[in-house]
């Protein structure tokens, strides 16, 4: 079966630029608004052993370059991988910055209460 001409494939194609900028609002912005609004409550320290170190280590300001790189990172897999597949970059980041943004901001209405 010729993946290219499914129309679910298709569909999903046909959106890429949605799927960066759901990415971009949830993963670079959502996940750094929400972890910088954390860290001005003292109940809400980083949880990942390596970014609490880089945090402890470095300041929070790290973050923002770290969230960069890794974007662009994953934009170059995007641009290597074949098409279909390279639909799947976009799609991932967005899932995973939207679960991380949902988490943050539970953690600080948990801290609140």
């Amino acid at each position: 079966m010729d993946t290219d001409s499914h129309p679910s494939i298709e569909l999903l194609s046909d959106l890429t630029s949605l799927w960066w900028q759901i990415a971009i609002v949830f993963f670079l912005v959502g996940d750094l608004v929400t972890t910088f609004a954390g860290f001005q409550l003292r109940q809400v320290v980083e949880a990942g052993p390596l970014a609490a170190w880089l945090v402890n280590t470095h300041g929070a300001t790290l973050i923002i370059p770290l969230k960069l790189g890794v974007v662009a990172a994953f934009y170059g897999l995007y641009r290597v991988v074949p098409r279909p597949h390279c639909i799947g970059v976009p799609l991932g980041l967005a899932a995973l910055g939207l679960l991380v943004t949902i988490w943050n901001g539970a953690v600080i209405v948990a801290a609140l209460f």
